[in-house]
């Protein structure tokens, strides 16, 4: 099944997946993923790494898929190229907003020193544990979680409801809610407290 796979045309691929063929949907990532990795070298994320410009990549392939329409567009890959590269330069957009953060949210050096940061925005303290916590999230996320809850994950967090995930990867509502709730059990971290 998978060689039949492998030989198919991307929108062959896509038929399949929208019948619910994971496997199908493991070949087109496969296929893609040079395309993404290329594509994400080109772009830098101020405060961020390549993981998290990749796993953009990754949204924005699936976005091509969930709304790739055969009768609007001729061959699948440019338009998956095109969406990739779009979610690629949303995320470096927001990140490059978020860079005057600091500025934005500065103390007056004119304030009287408490000693103690009047906002925790600015916090470069904290700002360093975000970036841990973010870092051990993804870590999480790649010790921890099957390849289904690792695609569920994805495309919960790209906004896809549970009905259009379930449609997606060809399983029922309650699996998906399921997989969602282990995941939110399997990303808490030992204390019992979840990071947000």
């Amino acid at each position: 099944m998978h060689e039949l796979l492998e030989r198919m045309k991307d929108e062959q691929l896509l038929l399949e997946i929208e019948k619910g063929n994971e496997l199908a949907m493991d070949t087109l990532l496969n296929r893609y993923f040079s395309l993404v990795k290329y594509r994400v070298r080109q772009y830098y994320l101020s405060g961020g790494e390549e993981e998290d410009l990749l796993q953009e990549g990754y949204i924005g392939l699936f976005k091509a898929v969930r709304s790739y329409d055969k009768n609007k567009n001729d061959a699948f890959y440019p338009f998956a190229k095109m969406c990739i590269e779009n979610q690629l330069r949303t995320a470096v957009k927001a990140s490059n907003r978020k860079k005057h953060l600091p500025l934005n949210t500065s103390v007056s050096m004119d304030d009287e020193w408490t000693g103690e940061f009047q906002t925790q925005e600015g916090n470069p303290e904290k700002i360093v544990l975000e970036k841990e916590l973010e870092a051990d999230r993804a870590e999480k996320i790649e010790e921890k979680l099957s390849k289904f809850e690792k695609k569920v994950i994805v495309l919960y967090l790209s906004g896809i409801s549970y009905t259009e995930i379930a449609e997606r990867l060809g399983k029922n509502v309650k699996s998906i809610d399921n997989a969602i709730q282990r995941i939110k059990k399997k990303l808490t971290d030992d204390s019992g407290e979840r990071k947000e």
